[in-house]
């Protein structure tokens, strides 16, 4: 775990909610919107990369434009005596990898092992996933995702 911490002000939050908005903004509309230049808006991003803040540039998917408006968080706890609670739980998560239609992965503590998202385009194929999963040696709980608020991770603590 990191020692360090960044301490940021007011102007790096609202930098952080601009990048997260659009991250192809330019350095130029980013301090238009916060009120500095633009080699001052790429000090200060260079800055939070540097400390690690951010941590990349991902798009964002709208899989429904992709045929698959089936969206599902599903949680997983081992069957007992399981071949799956026999595995180190740090190897899990590559059990997922090549099953089609799961996105990500989470070990989470509580009554859950791991948590997964899988998208897909007919409730056939969640179901075909949902087998795959038993067939590890897991019990499922399947939460269908119903509305994406959209809302950004970045908020002011």
């Amino acid at each position: 775990m990191r020692e360090r911490q960044i301490t940021l002000d007011e102007t790096d939050w609202k930098i952080l909610e601009t990048l997260q908005d659009n991250a192809r903004s330019t350095f130029t509309e980013i301090g238009q919107i916060v009120g500095l230049t633009a080699p001052a808006v790429r000090e200060r991003i260079r800055r939070m990369e540097d400390e690690e803040l951010i941590a990349g540039y991902r798009p964002v998917i709208n899989y429904n434009v992709l045929g698959r408006p089936l969206h599902a968080l599903i949680s997983l706890k081992y069957k007992s005596a399981s071949r799956a609670a026999e595995r180190s739980e740090f190897s899990q998560l590559g059990l997922f990898k090549d099953i089609p239609g799961v996105l990500r992965s989470w070990l989470v503590t509580g009554d859950t092992e791991c948590v997964i998202e899988a998208v897909t385009a007919t409730m056939k194929e969640l179901d075909a996933i949902l087998v795959e999963l038993n067939r590890l040696g897991f019990l499922t709980v399947t939460y269908m995702v119903l509305e994406d608020t959209g809302e950004r991770n970045c908020r002011k603590l």
